[in-house]
């Protein structure tokens, strides 16, 4: 019998990788079909009975299960996640970090420091997928570890791991703060140690984490490097935090900033549910994309300005002699762009477009 991978984004195309690597014969579904349109090996419809001729059920982060199959099928259906394949094959010693805002930087702090004195790989969230790093060799996985995925794992086997916060995200996938919380929760380690961090000062908790694991790391100068568009500073005055996937990434910015200048928003705000924005510092905000009118209907400002392009915004701040800028989008790209990197790259070839 056959197996299936269900959803067929960056996950499901790892999965493609390892089932073919491992002579495992599968098929695909994605309800997104121009994802498909070159594969022959097509499930055209999911529910109840199109499952029934598969083996195994192989399923991506973000699938919603319970838009396909009935209630009392939920509670039995078996399946596997990536993170349930690491588990199984990889012999490293894990660390699960999660939380709604400061996983990326922590998961990038702790790697760089775990590297220092010994041997270690960032994979997850990270943009690294698991299954296609699985025989890797490192002494340590840092796994960056959504709700999403926590949700559908099997069984936890970190072996430490850090919660930085949990605050209001994803409500349009798990239904209620509620369960997103308890989905954050089953990160907590059943074979180790749990951290609940109790500060933002992330650097710090990745070296006094490593300094645990890694006693030789004592008195060493370590110097570490901030990700890509995470309170990037592309010129004076001009910061790139295109990494802002959520509200409470943009307040963390606004405050570690103190920032009193102009700040431009994007993306797509429905995840989180707020009915209410409540922005405060900026002298401006300025909304653009196709969000921007959901964007407008919850954000508070006494001074929003919404456009359909990051250019028209740009055309008005070229006009300002002082420029005061944070590109702090609060929110997934949405239909905007395909990621947090790529308009992250696009506002930086404005910037020097309509600056340099």
């Amino acid at each position: 019998m056959k197996s299936l991978i269900i959803g067929y984004g960056t996950t499901g195309q790892s999965f493609e990788k390892y089932l073919t690597e491992n002579s495992i014969d599968f098929d695909i579904f994605d309800e997104d079909k121009t994802k498909l349109e070159n594969k022959k090996n097509i499930l055209g419809c999911l529910n109840d009975q199109s499952i029934s001729v598969y083996k195994s059920l192989y399923i991506s982060p973000g699938v919603q299960l319970k838009k396909y199959f009935s209630n009392s099928n939920l509670a039995k259906l078996n399946y596997t996640t990536d993170l349930d394949l690491f588990f199984q094959n990889n012999k490293s010693l894990k660390i699960g970090v999660t939380g709604t805002n400061g996983k990326s930087t922590l998961v990038n702090y702790l790697n760089q420091i775990l590297n220092i004195a010994s041997s270690s790989i960032a994979l997850g969230n990270i943009g690294n997928p698991l299954l296609d790093n699985i025989k890797h060799t490192n002494k340590y996985t840092v796994i960056e570890v959504s709700s999403f995925q926590l949700e559908k794992m099997k069984k936890n086997y970190f072996d430490f791991s850090i919660i930085t916060n949990i605050q209001n995200d994803h409500i349009d996938f798990h239904g209620n703060f509620e369960n997103y919380k308890n989905a954050k929760l089953k990160i907590c380690s059943e074979k180790g140690r749990t951290i609940f961090c109790t500060s933002d000062d992330y650097e710090e908790i990745a070296k006094t984490f490593a300094l645990d694991l890694e006693p030789n790391l004592d008195g060493k100068d370590i110097d570490l490097s901030n990700l890509p568009f995470r309170l990037q500073k592309i010129s004076e005055g001009v910061i790139n935090d295109s990494k802002s996937t959520n509200s409470a990434s943009l307040f963390y910015a606004l405050n570690k900033l103190n920032f009193k200048g102009d700040l431009i928003l994007c993306g797509n705000p429905g995840k989180e549910g707020y009915k209410e924005l409540n922005i405060k510092g900026p002298k401006r905000v300025f909304i653009y994309g196709k969000h921007r009118n959901e964007l407008l209907n919850i954000c508070k400002h006494k001074n929003i300005s919404t456009h359909s392009s990051l250019d028209e915004i740009f055309e008005v701040l070229r006009k300002d002699e002082h420029k005061d800028i944070l590109f702090s989008p609060g929110n997934p790209s949405g239909n905007d762009y395909l990621n947090f990197i790529e308009r992250g790259e696009h506002f930086n070839n404005l910037k020097e477009k309509y600056f340099d």
